[in-house]
């Protein structure tokens, strides 16, 4: 990666074998990539991932290791999962490599990308912690890609898109996921005051608000000017219930 890509972390959730650990190491550091995180503690073949990661050891031996996804991710402006399936819990917008490197180019700060377990991949709940998903599409027949290789993939991704994309356009500073957690709190209390919430679904509609603010890419301003917003309106709306009362 050149000097003006964003910086990304790769993020591998309970890996289990070293030979892909190894592999995720050498996929990185081919495309310019060194900072891994690893959550949970690692419970693979030492050997065999030192055997794996050969000309890549510097990045093995900085892995971080954390014990939750949202921990990895804690000071990233924009996290993706990589995933293969679809539905209502699981993300409402996907993206292929390229496209997500496309999204990323003019930004600043940390990129997380975030990669499941060997055989069951990411779970619901971890990939509620990420913003946005990533796949790769596949054979239909044998959708299932190693994860040494798909890291691979989505690291080439990046790697082509900035060594192929000037950025002309000044880099935006972007809010940062305490100031997205503003706004959408902001805007729930607001939605809340005004009964959008009375089936129950407060959970899901914050997801997918949260979502949505943090693909948009707000700067800390527009963040702060909208948690204000928010705010006024729940204000206004609970002194005139009151008033009615």
């Amino acid at each position: 990666m050149n000097s003006d890509s964003p910086h990304v972390r790769v993020v591998l959730v309970h890996p289990e074998t070293g030979s892909n650990v190894g592999a995720t190491c050498r996929a990185m550091k081919t495309m310019g990539l060194t900072e891994l995180v690893v959550v949970g503690t690692p419970v693979w073949d030492e050997k065999q991932a030192r055997a794996t990661s050969v000309h890549a050891s510097d990045v093995y031996d900085s892995i971080r290791f954390v014990d939750t996804v949202h921990d990895a991710l804690a000071d990233t402006v924009i996290a993706a999962g990589v995933t293969r399936r679809r539905g209502r819990f699981r993300k409402y917008r996907s993206y292929e490599p390229e496209e997500f490197a496309a999204l990323i180019r003019a930004r600043t700060g940390t990129i997380g990308v975030v990669f499941g377990n060997e055989e069951h991949g990411l779970t619901a709940e971890e990939l509620a912690a990420c913003d946005t998903a990533v796949s790769i599409p596949s054979s239909p027949a044998f959708p299932s890609l190693n994860l040494s290789h798909a890291v691979q993939i989505v690291a080439y991704a990046l790697f082509r898109d900035a060594q192929t994309h000037a950025v002309d356009e000044q880099r935006r500073i972007v809010a940062s996921r305490e100031h997205v957690e503003s706004v959408v709190t902001a805007f729930a209390e607001t939605l809340d005051e005004i009964g959008v919430f009375s089936l129950g679904d407060a959970d899901e509609v914050k997801a997918f608000l949260r979502d949505i603010y943090t693909r948009a890419g707000l700067e800390k301003r527009e963040s702060e000017r909208l948690a204000s917003t928010y705010t006024k309106i729940k204000g206004i709306f609970h002194a005139t219930r009151q008033n009615r009362e």
